[in-house]
Order: C-alpha cells, then structure tokens, then sequence
C-alpha cells in the first residue's frame, strides 16, 4: 500500500494515468492509496479499508472490493501490477477508466471525506489465483462469497435436474422476501433466478440449461495457514 503523500505514490500514479493527474482527480488524491502486487500470483480479490473519523468525533468505515473471482484469468492486478484506489468509489471507477469526466455524486461525496478528523487506509483482504486467501477481513467476506458460491451452485444443480418444473422453481426463487438481507446466499440465488428466467423467457428450455452450464460461480478460496 502506497500512501498519497509519498514521492512513490505520484510516480506510480502517472504510470497508471499516463499523465500526470488533472484538476479533476486532484482534489481525491488525499483519500486515496495506490496497492501494488509484489507477489509472484496475480490478485483476483482485493479489499481495501478506509477507517475515517468523522467531524463528530464518530468512527466509521468502509471497504471498497475489486473481485474478479468469477473470470481468475482477468485478474486486474498481475504480478508487479498496481491499483489506485479511492476512498471515494467513484474516483477509483475514474482512475480505471482513464476518463475525463465523473457524476456529480463524486466532487459531493469529497465533501464528506474533507470533513473528517482522520483517515486511514488497510489491506483488509486479498486473494490470489491459486485460491489463497489473507487479511482480517472486518466484513466477513471469505464467508460471504463461499455462501453466495454454494447457493448459485445448488440452484444450477436444481434446474439441470430432469423432471425439474424450472419455471416454478425460478419464480419461487424470485420471490425470497428482498427483508433477508443478511442471508447472502439467498440474494444470489434470487439474482442468478432472475437471469435464468430471462433466458427461459427469450430462448426457451434450452437457452435457460445453455446460461446454466455457463454461469461461472466464484472460485474456491482457502485460508492462508496461519504462521
């Protein structure tokens, strides 16, 4: 993790942009860290923590996620690779991007981050391509994503099963109350249901097994060992 106030941070950030930073950017620069791959495994999950106090005196926090778990192979962050990110989402979207222009939610939010007393950014986790996963991880993610990989996987199973009334069996889905919002597993599967029943609904029975057999569930992750 590279700090915004360091020589490092500026160098490593004109790579990314190819330029130096404009007058657009510049105002987010002091919420933001640059994380960098020094491993020789590319990264397919990042996570990292911005611990803020506010002008109340009140902590808060938040974690911003890069996931390509589903497609490994698009690993955004390869070995020797590096990532600008922003407390303030919208900057890193820009960042990535490479655009000249961001919602007007973005330069609003910097308002908020301006504010506060203190800011402090942490790697919170990170998983490599092997499977390998590290880090505190404060929002339970690890467990999430297994939960939410379990779910999408029974469901596939359910409707490739022969005999299976599909149509019912997606519209019961879909109708999980949208209250279970801690249970994580039902969100994906009512996700992964709708998806499935616009393929039924624009390709019939062997369109909605084709998206089926296509859908690429998270990877399996594993704990590092403890040292």
């Amino acid at each position: 993790m590279i700090g915004p106030d360091t020589p490092a941070f500026k160098e490593c950030l004109r790579t990314l942009l190819g330029r130096e930073p404009d007058e657009l950017l510049k105002p987010a620069l002091p919420f933001s860290v640059i994380a960098t791959n020094g491993d020789s495994r590319a990264l397919v999950l990042l996570g990292v923590r911005f611990d803020m106090v506010s002008k109340a005196g009140k902590p808060f926090s938040v974690v911003h996620y890069a996931d390509t778990l589903r497609h490994p192979e698009k690993a955004a962050l390869p070995p020797g690779a590096a990532r600008f990110v922003c407390a303030e989402a919208l900057y890193t979207d820009l960042v990535l991007r490479r655009a000249n222009e961001i919602d007007r939610r973005g330069p609003m939010n910097l308002e908020t981050l301006r504010s506060v007393r203190k800011i402090r950014a942490s790697l919170d986790c990170a998983a490599f391509d092997d499977g390998e996963f590290a880090g505190p991880d404060t929002l339970g993610a690890f467990e999430r994503f297994e939960q939410e990989r379990m779910a999408e996987m029974a469901l596939i199973e359910q409707v490739l099963q022969p005999g299976c009334a599909v149509e019912a069996l997606l519209d019961q889905t879909m109708e999980i109350p949208a209250t279970a919002k801690k249970d994580r597993g039902n969100i994906a599967r009512r996700v992964l249901a709708r998806r499935l029943s616009e393929a039924l609904a624009e390709g019939g029975p062997e369109a909605l097994a084709a998206s089926a057999r296509q859908h690429r569930p998270r990877m399996v992750l594993r704990r590092a060992p403890l040292l």
